[in-house]
């Protein structure tokens, strides 16, 4: 009988132990899945991040080529107008200097 129950006793600390084994595996096995999903998840805010990033770098570009393109056509507007008025006065010019001439024959 006494070793019947120690018996037992052992059996039952025996499956004990197990079973401690068992949910520390357990354990370490979600401890493992968590960080998988932390690190993939780390790892996808920062591609998010990146994209973001790069979105806003792409608008920057594109409005800075925006605002050199209309500097550009700004500038040759205002070159245009500066060269036909120079045409202009230059013809004034050369009318006035021919009306010189023909006066002064």
């Amino acid at each position: 009988m006494v070793s019947d129950s120690i018996n037992n006793i052992k059996e039952a600390e025996k499956k004990a132990i197990q079973s401690i084994e068992n949910a520390k595996k357990e354990a370490e096995k979600i401890i493992e899945k968590a960080k998988k999903d932390a690190e993939k998840e780390k790892i996808k805010i920062l591609q998010k991040s990146q994209n973001e990033v790069k979105k806003i770098i792409e608008n920057a570009e594109k409005k800075a080529q925006d605002e050199t393109n209309n500097i550009k056509k700004e500038t040759k507007k205002e070159t245009t107008k500066i060269n036909n008025l120079a045409e202009k006065n230059i013809s004034k010019a050369v009318d006035q200097i021919i009306e010189e001439i023909i006066k002064g024959e």
